[in-house]
């Protein structure tokens, strides 16, 4: 039987995740982990009740995937960790498309509070902060978001980015932003491509109609747990292309993340 444990086993992500898995048949059984102030909790999954373990006290030598939410495992698991959104959304939306189809990439991410660890938390309580006459809270951020957007190092990204076949000898110039979103995740890339067939894969991914006005993040409340990312791509020049590609952080990039690394090690069809 494989263990699968999840630490940050108090956070939305987690609920995002099991809302995911849920349906996921196999031969496993979950355990979850967590800090002091959510220890104790508990959580509905797969019509039984599991209790949140301190996780100072747990022991995740027996684990065989880890779905590391506070990215704090250091074993030999297989492990998901919840980090550069960009790379998995381009290693989704790129991963049929011929090895060095694209020479040239730019444009700009602008990455959710969400992607901080407890950062939907952090940004609520700037926001609040700033309604009563208060200077922010900087941590997790390194200073005020909310209302705000704040650079990024974008040096980890792009070497992530560069192992992509697609990308492997691709010249990448990103903008990377914290946004003051709470769980959109928004990339505005310009991508020059090798050949003509290139172009009809990225054109051929579109899932919506490129129109001004068009809303980023949802128009109310959140997305579904299996909802798609959404892409829009307008053909530039002969070998330019504009791909402009959203989706919620937490439920369409990282839960379905998770799912497919859950998957895999069970070795059943996804």
């Amino acid at each position: 039987m494989i263990e699968l444990v999840i630490t940050g086993a108090g956070s939305g992500l987690c609920d995002s995740i099991l809302e995911v898995i849920d349906g996921v048949e196999g031969d496993y059984r979950l355990r979850l982990v967590d800090s002091m102030e959510s220890a104790g909790e508990a959580r509905r999954f797969q019509g039984r009740t599991i209790v949140i373990e301190l996780e100072s006290e747990a022991d995740l030598s027996t684990a065989n995937v880890v779905f590391d939410l506070n990215q704090t495992y250091s074993g030999d698991a297989a492990v998901f960790a919840p980090k550069l959104s960009l790379f998995v959304m381009l290693k989704r939306l790129l991963s049929d498309i011929g090895t060095n189809s694209i020479s040239t990439i730019h444009g700009v991410v602008r990455e959710p509070a969400v992607e901080q660890y407890q950062g939907v938390e952090a940004l609520a309580g700037q926001v609040t902060q700033l309604f009563n006459g208060r200077d922010p809270e900087p941590k997790p951020f390194g200073g005020t978001l909310a209302f705000n957007a704040r650079t990024l190092d974008e040096a980890a990204l792009v070497e992530a980015l560069q192992g992509l076949d697609a990308l492997h000898n691709a010249d990448i110039s990103l903008e990377r932003l914290q946004s003051d979103s709470f769980y959109t995740v928004h990339a505005s890339l310009w991508l020059k491509a090798a050949d003509s067939k290139a172009i009809d894969a990225m054109m051929a991914k579109a899932t919506d109609t490129y129109a001004a006005g068009i809303s980023i993040s949802p128009n109310s409340g959140r997305v579904d747990h299996d909802a798609a990312m959404r892409v829009f791509a307008r053909k530039i020049s002969d070998d330019w292309v504009h791909l402009m590609v959203t989706a919620d952080l937490e439920k369409t990039i990282w839960a379905q993340e998770a799912k497919s690394v859950l998957i895999n090690e069970l070795g059943i069809a996804s």
